[in-house]
């Protein structure tokens, strides 16, 4: 364990002052992957005074344990610390089960699992972490981590941008958004084949028809890896090569015309 992790979390387990752990930044015009039905996560306690099955030995207090466990959060999203190493030396004993250094696998609708922590677990993407969830043992927090039996051939990390067409009805549509699903459809391929036209700009065409709200310039998403996007996007966006330009893809949010960058 890096020397400034152990001098913050002896800061923070003696001082009354908050250190704030950083937010969780997620790309909201990107269309993110939906909740999964089983995910592999590791799991990371910080018990209380009084919280359901904490020892004896434990002495802080609710709010204590809250500012612990956000700072703990924010130390996880870093890439370069261990969530092993968080939960094996800053780690609670859970009541129901030792999870240091153990992969658990959670279930939609399991009765082992605390509603809102599964509830949040879910909405991970690979390598995502949750913020604290106040549970009857104390804050929890869970990193979401890859399952082997998913993985395929092809690249794990892609590059790509995107033009959407919304329609009435679809998720984050603007209310000045009236065209019917048939109508985006068909202005989606309109669009894929006027992108690979070399004669047009891809950031004109995003510019002028793209509905994405919040859109970085020309719907570059970036670099993401596989489980980041919603099932659809993703299977369409990894089939490409580098440069091609799909065929129209549904997705809750509308149509996408998605360019594979890297």
């Amino acid at each position: 364990m890096r020397l400034w992790l152990f001098l913050v979390l002896v800061t923070l387990g003696c001082g009354p002052g908050i250190i704030r752990a950083p937010e969780d930044e997620r790309g909201a015009a990107a269309p993110l992957a939906e909740q999964a039905e089983r995910v592999r996560v590791r799991r990371l306690l910080v018990a209380f005074e009084g919280a359901e099955g904490a020892s004896a030995e434990i002495t802080r207090t609710r709010d204590e344990a809250r500012e612990r466990a956000e700072m703990l959060a924010g130390m996880a999203r870093d890439p370069n610390t261990s969530f092993v190493e968080l939960v094996t030396s800053y780690g609670d004993t859970p009541p129901d089960h030792d999870d240091r250094n153990t992969v658990r696998i959670l279930t939609r609708g399991s009765d082992a699992w605390n509603d809102d922590v599964e509830s949040a677990a879910l909405e991970l993407p690979v390598g995502g972490v949750t913020s604290p969830v106040e549970t009857p043992a104390g804050f929890v927090i869970v990193k979401r981590e890859a399952d082997p039996s998913e993985r395929t051939a092809g690249p794990t990390q892609i590059g790509a941008r995107h033009i959407l067409i919304s329609f009435r009805g679809a998720r984050d549509a603007a209310p000045t958004v009236t065209r019917t699903r048939e109508e985006a459809e068909a202005l989606a391929r309109q669009i894929a084949s006027s992108a690979r036209d070399e004669a047009n700009d891809w950031n004109e065409l995003h510019a002028e028809y793209s509905d994405e709200p919040n859109a970085p310039a020309g719907g570059d998403l970036g670099i993401f890896g596989r489980g980041q996007m919603v099932p659809s996007f993703e299977r369409a966006a990894f089939a490409l090569e580098v440069n091609q330009i799909s065929d129209p893809v549904e997705s809750r949010f509308g149509f996408h015309v998605i360019q594979r960058t890297q």
